[in-house]
């Protein structure tokens, strides 16, 4: 009877053991993607070269409220940041994305498409570039407004740099 309550035990003590370094090996925080030295960012104001008024603001807030969610790069203002981040809006396009049973257009796509590159500010090296970073989203024009749009492809294109900037590094 003594025997089985130490085998017990022992096996749960090892089984204990085995489910702790399981869960503790998945379940650890890193910071891969974030470069030696680069603590914090400046987002000026995006350029707009297309012919959509407005785009600029937009997606600035956008990208500038990804990182500040992100929590892993300080926003600052270009004179004490590590980084600026230059985004140039060079195209917006809106087209029907699909049609209903009458032919008449049912979504519209929305796509735009940017040159994008962070620099160090001292030293000016490019951590990231771009020259044709893209994005699009849909909205039906029955139930929604052409902002509807632009506002989901903003939040697209702003989760799509944070993503491959900080996985560039």
């Amino acid at each position: 009877m003594q025997k089985d309550i130490n085998m017990s035990a022992v096996f749960f003590i090892l089984f204990s053991f085995s489910i702790l370094f399981v869960f503790s090996s998945c379940c650890t925080y890193s910071f891969t993607g974030v470069t030696t030295g680069i603590k914090s960012i400046a987002i000026p104001t995006f350029e707009n070269e297309s012919l959509k008024y407005g785009l600029e603001d937009t997606f600035t807030k956008a990208v500038t409220d990804a990182f500040i969610e992100d929590n892993r790069l300080k926003i600052e203002n270009e004179k004490i940041a590590d980084a600026i981040l230059h985004v140039t809006i060079k195209s917006f396009e809106r087209s029907p994305y699909s049609y209903d049973e009458s032919e008449n257009i049912k979504e519209y796509k929305i796509a735009i498409s940017a040159s994008v590159s962070l620099a160090k500010k001292e030293s000016e090296e490019e951590l990231f570039k771009s020259n044709n970073f893209s994005e699009w989203a849909t909205y039906y024009p029955l139930t929604e407004v052409e902002e509807d749009g632009i506002d989901r492809v903003a939040q697209k294109f702003s989760d799509k740099i944070l993503r491959n900037i900080l996985e560039s590094w």
